[in-house]
């Protein structure tokens, strides 16, 4: 049985090296989106960002003001990717991952930590060189993305499949799922609100804006073609068991990374919530998709908070 120190530290790992792919992607996408629309209709422009920080329910949302200069898009990527004392930027998630994997050197390849290293210190001297152009901070968003993604693949393909990478794929999934709740309950009630002005070139880029801000845009044309039609998004994204960020493929990937820890044979706390879950969505009895789905992903993100607390007592306990 592995060491709860270090159990805890992996899952760690996994949760916050995916809140800073889906922090940078996020950025990305909100950024091209708003910047279309930016001039005309600045308002609009600006509702993008709100629903970006609500989305990531991140504070100090009234610390960044649209400026002339710079556009809106430059406080937020200060704010998002470097700020210190925000605790979901980019900066804070790997400087949080790199603590917890110099606590567990040992348990880590050289290329995973060699790589989390150097993002790190690349990220600090972007702070110390500072942000001052939009073009170059959107470049340096982008190489920051590569980054990251190249720190998950150095997990993907160096790791053993033990418990330290189970610990650490149950942690990702986690923060994934969590994630992809967070942003539907964000942006379809705008979504919903947009549909009324009958503005279609505006309503079809925010429902595709919506897919790409959970890089489930590619997937959903594979499966359905070109045509977006709202309420197929949302079932796509809450119900599509072969879509990598759906909710009912992160509550399965959940429930098959518990089954592989010790104790996974019992039916604990965590089991009995993300079963409830799965029943709810795999068989879909209440017509989930039709319903008030923002409130419905509120709803399923606190219980997979809950589900999260229950794993942590379980395996992680003070």
């Amino acid at each position: 049985m592995m060491l709860s120190r270090v159990a805890s530290s992996l899952y760690w790992i996994g949760r916050y090296l995916e809140r800073a792919e889906n922090v940078t992607r996020l950025l990305l996408v909100t950024s091209e989106v708003a910047v279309e629309v930016e001039g005309f209709d600045d308002a609009l422009a600006q509702s993008q960002w709100d629903e970006l920080l609500q989305g990531l329910s991140s504070p100090g949302r009234e610390a960044l003001e649209f400026s002339p200069e710079s556009g809106l898009a430059l406080p937020y990527y200060r704010w998002l990717l470097l700020d210190a004392d925000n605790p979901v930027s980019v900066r804070s998630s790997l400087a949080r991952a790199r603590d917890n994997a110099r606590s567990v050197r040992e348990v880590l390849t050289r290329e995973v930590f060699t790589d989390l290293n150097e993002c790190h210190h690349d990220l600090e001297r972007l702070r110390r060189r500072g942000l001052r152009d939009p073009a170059l901070a959107r470049s340096e968003l982008g190489k920051t993305h590569r980054a990251v993604i190249g720190i998950l693949g150095s997990i993907e393909h160096t790791l053993s499949r033990d418990q330290g990478w189970t610990f650490m794929k149950l942690g990702e999934a986690m923060e994934r799922t969590r994630r992809t709740l967070l942003v539907l309950h964000a942006k379809l009630p705008a979504l919903d609100s947009r549909a009324e002005r009958r503005d279609l070139p505006l309503f079809y880029a925010g429902w595709r804006g919506l897919l790409r801000s959970v890089a489930s845009l590619e997937n959903y044309r594979a499966m359905h073609g070109g045509a977006l039609k709202p309420e197929q998004v949302v079932r796509f994204l809450l119900l599509e068991p072969s879509a990598p960020r759906s909710v009912l493929c992160g509550v399965n990937r959940l429930r098959a990374y518990l089954d592989r820890l010790p104790g996974g044979e019992a039916v604990s706390e965590a089991d009995r919530i993300l079963g409830r879950l799965h029943a709810a969505l795999s068989y879909d009895d209440d017509g989930i998709a039709e319903r008030e789905s923002s409130s419905f992903a509120a709803e399923v993100a606190d219980q997979l908070t809950t589900a999260h607390e229950a794993i942590a007592r379980q395996y992680f306990p003070a």
